[in-house]
């Protein structure tokens, strides 16, 4: 938010010399910005070839159009080694350490490259550290989702086991991206939930999966990142509380029902400031091919998301095929206009 009685000169200055980077920071700390950090969806491919064939201009991307910045995550490959596919509730101890094996050899070739290039950066980069509950069980396909819920109720010390070597995974791999890389969040996905609440119980959740963030929010914290983002989908609220308690300091809610207990505006409402909050933008306005209700939409949402702080706007999910470019220009000048009339620029 932008407050003061120098606001005109202050907002002059802050948009002189600050990068995306540097926006997001302030931003998450509540902090002066002139607007927020511009991310983008996460645009594919085959969706700019056809923006580009309706009328997006040849040889520029959305990101150079409207000056987007993409949120770079970076660090090793955090999935179980695709052999162990379908065995993994039946792994013995020294069986599931080797399908979560850590090590160098998870990092991408370009690895040094990478951290070279991230050294001084402009733009934002978060690491990636943990891949959710159920990917520590090894579901993939409805046969083993079935496998793991048995298991919480069946088999819950071998769960709880499972767990506590999962954690030491994700930590020992965090520790050894953090020792190259200034990140600017943590990133957790906890793939949870579908539209109408998590898959298992908040109880079962703090049991097995929360000793898990803790752990992994101590390692960030020792080095001094403080940023903690949640990734989810679906209606996750129920296990926030949990997870907010254990550190989580952002959401980013993806792919989620339009539904009043994922409205961004009651979310803010009942969380408070003190979480940052990215996304919140219904993907619906962008398919029914209104700029009026685009418009009036963003006015309504973002609005007093961005007058109450620590809010980031985007869409809520990510931009596929259905969406015109000429629907996505209107979105995006329109999100523009709203940020100009809340920082004064």
């Amino acid at each position: 938010m932008v407050t003061g009685s120098d606001e005109p000169s202050l907002i002059s200055s802050l948009k002189a010399f600050m990068t995306e980077r540097e926006r997001f920071h302030r931003l998450v700390r509540g902090e002066s910005v002139d607007r927020p950090p511009l991310l983008e969806e996460g645009v594919r491919d085959e969706v700019l070839a056809a923006w580009h064939r309706q009328g997006m201009p040849s040889g520029k991307t959305h990101v150079e159009v409207f000056g987007l910045t993409p949120h770079e995550n970076v660090g090793p490959n955090l999935r179980y080694r695709s052999s162990y596919f379908g065995r993994i509730m039946d792994l013995s101890p020294s069986e599931y350490s080797k399908a979560f094996d850590v090590s160098r050899r998870r990092f991408p070739d370009d690895w040094d490259e990478t951290v070279e290039r991230l050294y001084g950066r402009d733009h934002i980069a978060c690491i990636w550290a943990s891949r959710g509950f159920f990917q520590a069980l090894g579901v993939g396909d409805w046969p083993t989702l079935e496998q793991a819920l048995l298991g919480t109720i069946e088999r819950r010390q071998h769960v709880l086991h499972m767990m506590q070597l999962y954690g030491d995974f994700c930590c020992r791999m965090l520790e050894m991206t953090l020792q190259q890389v200034d990140a600017d969040f943590i990133y957790l996905s906890e793939p949870i939930s579908n539209n109408d609440g998590p898959l298992i119980s908040p109880a079962a959740f703090e049991e097995f999966m929360i000793p898990v963030f803790r752990r992994i929010v101590a390692i960030a914290k020792q080095h001094d990142c403080h940023n903690i983002l949640l990734s989810t989908y679906g209606n996750t609220t129920r296990l926030f509380p949990a997870m907010i308690d254990a550190g989580v300091t952002m959401l980013w809610i993806s792919e989620a029902a339009e539904i009043p207990a994922l409205d961004y505006r009651n979310l803010r409402e009942q969380l408070g400031p003190a979480i940052g909050l990215i996304g919140g933008i219904p993907l619906s306005i962008l398919r029914r091919n209104s700029l009026g209700e685009i418009k009036q939409t963003l006015e309504s949402i973002v609005k007093p998301l961005l007058q109450s702080g620590r809010y980031i706007p985007l869409a809520g999910g990510r931009v596929r095929e259905e969406i015109p470019w000429g629907v996505y220009k209107w979105y995006r000048e329109a999100m523009a206009e709203v940020m100009g009339s809340q920082s004064g620029g």
